[in-house]
């Protein structure tokens, strides 16, 4: 199974870098008859500096895809070089779901893994639709995995 990273968690996580974009960009014109254009060209570079790290966070976003299989979860990103992180799927030990108030508005969420791996102990995959029951897939294949391997889990009480 893959998952990609649904284009609606780009406004959730940036809601904030946009509305202050979009006021740059909206007052340049304004600024330019009203004032000297010093002030106008400085608000101008400022918002088209916003809005290409804008761009390039989305890019950066977008590219990012998930695959999970019997045995591992694997994540993929990069735009120029790629790069693929692995985590196997026995070392998964628990699991979390988050909704910001604007993820809840758009339809997403964010998912926590949290591992016995050193270099990835907290997981996270972001942009998740709402309606995907990612902890509820990657639970039951790690369940299946830790069987497969008799692997067994000691708590203590």
């Amino acid at each position: 199974m893959e998952v990609k990273v649904d284009y609606r968690e780009f406004i959730a996580e940036d809601a904030g870098l946009l509305a202050v974009m979009s006021l740059l960009a909206g007052a340049t014109p304004v600024l330019l008859h009203q004032s000297d254009g010093l002030i106008a060209t400085v608000v101008g570079c400022l918002s088209v500096f916003l809005l290409s790290v804008l761009i390039i966070r989305y890019i950066l976003l977008v590219n990012v895809s998930w695959i999970i299989d019997e045995e591992m979860l694997c994540r993929n990103s990069g735009v120029f070089s790629k790069s693929s992180d692995y985590l196997e799927m026995y070392r998964i030990t628990d699991y979390r779901e988050r909704q910001s108030f604007l993820q809840q508005m758009l339809g997403v969420k964010t998912v926590f893994l949290y591992s016995t791996d050193q270099s990835d102990a907290v997981t996270k995959i972001a942009g998740v639709s709402a309606d995907v029951d990612l902890v509820g897939i990657i639970r039951s294949t790690v369940e299946k995995c830790k069987k497969e391997k008799y692997i067994y889990e000691i708590t203590n009480n």
